[in-house]
């Protein structure tokens, strides 16, 4: 139907009808209800009346093919309405065959609907034709306002169809809009990557130094230790000969002082008892 829809909205109207033919063909073939095709049928039916008028239009008058084609328009609201009893004729020559020709469209011993459209969609060419009076002003009435509905419903496609596009485009502001909102995240997350990656080099660099640092102090240590050994050991080795110096330091003191004394003693004319010390 969306198919056939949008062929007829492009102005290929057989390519329409021979895509909803094939659909109801395949449709009924599965065992489908011909209630539940009505939509198909009154696509069909506007197509063959589009048909009829575009070779009418053509020819400038009524032609054996486009009455074929609105004879198909007609059983087709035919299918889907049913049948149409028009009022008596005036005309005795119209009167029968327009009877014969209900009777034998609506009796129940007649055609079955899915033979119906069949001759419908096969175009048969012994299929019962309505005759001149059966396409009267309320049929066209009829055409009518199915026409219209389909211009209202094509209307209403196309207003839905303008805010389906406003809201694409809409869609696809906020698309843009979020692009530029992740390249410059993806940017920023770069710039982020990059210092990232110099504090990492920075750090390595750091530990470098601090391994080489502990390094050196390790080994200043390691000569501290081995120079207060030293020391230790020359400690030990001049506490003796210190201990020698002071005790001569101290018999040097004591010596001075007994001469300050005896010095003293002499400049004091004692000297007989310096002597006697001396002595």
């Amino acid at each position: 139907m969306v198919v056939g829809a949008h062929y007829r909205n492009r102005g290929n109207v057989v390519a329409a009808l021979t895509v909803i033919n094939a659909m109801v063909e395949v449709m009924l073939g599965i065992g489908t209800n011909l209630a539940e095709l009505k939509p198909a049928m009154l696509m069909i039916s506007s197509c063959h009346l589009d048909i009829a008028k575009h070779l009418r239009a053509q020819a400038g008058t009524e032609t054996t093919e486009s009455k074929d084609h609105f004879d198909k328009a007609c059983e087709g609201l035919r299918t889907v309405y049913g049948s149409f009893v028009p009022p008596p004729a005036t005309s005795s020559d119209h009167s029968r065959p327009l009877l014969s020709s209900m009777t034998e469209t609506s009796s129940p011993g007649g055609t079955s609907p899915k033979s119906s459209l069949s001759e419908t969609l096969g175009g048969n060419a012994n299929r019962l034709r309505s005759p001149e009076p059966i396409r009267s002003s309320s049929e066209v009435e009829i055409l009518k306002r199915e026409v219209q509905s389909l211009r209202d419903r094509q209307s209403s496609q196309a207003q839905l169809l303008g805010r389906k596009r406003l809201a694409k485009r809409q869609m696809e502001d906020e698309l843009d809009t979020e692009r530029r909102v992740r390249r410059r995240l993806e940017r920023r997350l770069e710039q982020a990557e990059t210092a990232a990656l110099g504090s990492q080099k920075r750090e390595r660099l750091a530990a470098v130094q601090c391994r080489a640092e502990a390094e050196t102090r390790r080994q200043a240590e390691e000569r501290m230790e081995e120079t207060e050994q030293e020391m230790a050991v020359m400690r030990a080795a001049l506490e003796p000969k210190l201990a020698v110096c002071e005790e001569r330091e101290q018999k040097f003191k004591d010596f001075c002082g007994r001469m300050g004394v005896v010095f003293l003693k002499a400049a004091r004319g004692e000297f007989g008892e310096v002597l006697n010390g001396r002595t």
